[in-house]
């Protein structure tokens, strides 16, 4: 190989082949399953191409044997796989070629990055035969059957990445291993309408998920058969973020009245008591469930991050909840019941949260700290959420001790360096991942809340905050701005995790956006 790139239609390789140059190309249509690669001499060449099949779910993978696979030729070029109990076939063409069955399976594929994961790093595949032809250029295809394809609509931007159909519209969390995420789908759907501006789309992707609440809860996600699960106490209100949100770029407060019931009923469960031990106490949310907020990581019976309790993000979340209900209400005794709400709650959580690094984590039942030296960017969306629920002199010690403890070029930390539980590095086994996951480790799509919190609190510090994380903004134009889920906690912040993170993307586009129409006073 002599050498290999990326542009926007696809990826490339040349070979040294004798005296020749071979060019590969390597296309994916992401409108619909399917994907090309041609290959290309100024001289004639001979190639033989065999396939390597798992028709598999990505998390898996298979053995010799284990999968039926049957094979059905469509003419001489073309021959079509299928696997029960997969409902569709690959169907697979070399133009201008031949193909000759010979099947056979090939053991022992070693996946390095899986081994070190602590995951099953080994797996057999299968060919089912060879196509074979020869020329100055040829075009291996394959597709899926039956079809599935999207209308050409869409606006194409970073984020187009992410969207998948199935058939609906839906947000992919993150690749190689997530699917779609309720509480990632919420945090992305107001940049991707400010950057599509198809108000359709993202109202179909919401109705997916309010249709599927219960109990005033929607659901963390999906399984495999597409059944919902519910096990987060935010995913409600990070979707009335969404939708507050969205409404804002509107100017329209409809698609706030359209989900009015909805918004009502996750009112109504939180403020009665619900699942995951939901509750409200002098005003403020509580939750009994230990993995139940973003930072869920769990593993083998350990929750390496229990904030059972009172979480401050949850709580800077159910204000905004409250603000968006009085939004759209019209009668008197509903409006002074909401402002009865908003007020009980300002006044609690500046009783409770304050502390002298800015704002504990969480509370414990007894509305105690649960741990008062550990120092996480969870306060900040007290802050990047609303500009009227801490005082001056709070909003600046939260800043002052992001930046001190958690700021780095690619992102927030999730713990501060000096706590015992932090973990400077972010690779291993799945225990020890999982360990680091929200206990130090950097993630990018945090920056979206600090930037916010400066702008509402302290605006001479955005400057300085733009040459602090000028490396992740070099890294996002190079890539499209196709992020990574997480960095490590310590330099050199290597990037871990998923390799395109849909929240880390969306997060970045829209503070780029923000503060490209910007100008801040310099910093004293």
């Amino acid at each position: 190989m002599l050498s290999f790139g990326s542009d926007e239609s696809g990826v490339w390789w040349t070979f040294k082949l004798g005296s020749n140059i071979l060019l590969k190309r390597f296309y994916f249509n992401r409108w619909e399953e399917s994907f090309r690669v041609e290959y290309s001499s100024e001289g004639e060449f001979s190639v033989e191409i065999r396939p390597l099949i798992s028709f598999r779910n990505h998390h898996d993978v298979i053995k010799a044997g284990a999968v039926p696979y049957s094979m059905r030729s469509m003419d001489l070029e073309r021959v079509a796989i299928k696997c029960e109990p997969w409902p569709i076939s690959l169907v697979m063409k070399l133009a201008g070629g031949g193909y000759k069955h010979e099947s056979y399976w090939y053991y022992g594929f070693l996946y390095e990055e899986e081994a070190a994961r602590g995951g099953n790093p080994v797996e057999d595949l299968y060919s089912p035969g060879a196509f074979t032809a020869k020329g100055r250029q040829v075009v291996f295809e394959a597709w899926v059957e039956p079809a599935r394809r999207v209308k050409q609509t869409l606006k194409e931007t970073p984020l187009s990445t992410y969207l998948a159909f199935n058939p609906n519209p839906l947000i992919v969390a993150g690749y190689y291993w997530f699917w779609d995420w309720c509480r990632d789908t919420m945090i992305v759907l107001p940049t991707l309408y400010s950057s599509t501006g198809d108000i359709q789309l993202v109202d179909a992707i919401l109705e997916r998920y309010f249709n599927s609440m219960r109990d005033g809860f929607l659901p963390t996600g999906f399984d495999e058969a597409g059944k919902p699960f519910y096990n987060s106490v935010d995913t409600s209100l990070w979707a009335a973020y969404a939708v507050y949100a969205i409404c804002g770029q509107t100017s329209s407060t409809s698609l706030a009245l359209k989900y009015k019931g909805k918004l009502e009923e996750v009112f109504e469960s939180y403020k009665n008591g619900s699942m995951l031990g939901v509750k409200l106490v002098d005003g403020l949310v509580y939750h009994e469930a230990k993995g139940a907020t973003w930072m869920d990581a769990y593993y083998e019976g350990v929750h390496y991050t229990p904030r059972n309790g009172f979480a401050v993000e949850v709580n800077a979340l159910w204000l905004l909840l409250l603000k968006l209900l009085k939004s759209t209400t019209a009668t008197t005794p509903e409006l002074e019941q909401l402002q009865e709400e908003i007020s009980e709650f300002k006044s609690s959580f500046n009783e409770h949260f304050p502390s002298a690094f800015g704002l504990y984590d969480t509370l414990r039942a007894d509305l105690q700290p649960l741990d008062p030296h550990e120092i996480r960017p969870n306060m900040l969306f007290a802050l990047s959420l609303h500009n009227d629920l801490v005082d001056g002199k709070t909003a600046i010690r939260v800043l002052e001790s992001t930046r001190r403890e958690l700021l780095t070029p690619y992102g927030l930390r999730t713990l501060n360096p000096s706590h015992p539980s932090y973990k400077p590095r972010y690779e291993g086994d799945r225990a020890s991942r999982d360990a680091a996951y929200h206990n130090g480790t950097v993630w990018p799509w945090l920056l979206g809340a600090y930037v916010d919190g400066c702008l509402n609190y302290d605006k001479p510090s955005v400057e300085s905050t733009r040459y602090v994380i000028a490396p992740l903004f070099t890294l996002a134009h190079s890539k499209n701005y196709i992020i990574n889920e997480v960095f490590d906690g310590e330099p050199p912040h290597t990037p871990r995790g998923c390799v395109a993170q849909a929240w880390s993307t969306a997060e970045l586009l829209r503070i780029s956006e923000k503060l490209s129409h910007i100008n801040t006073p310099q910093s004293h």
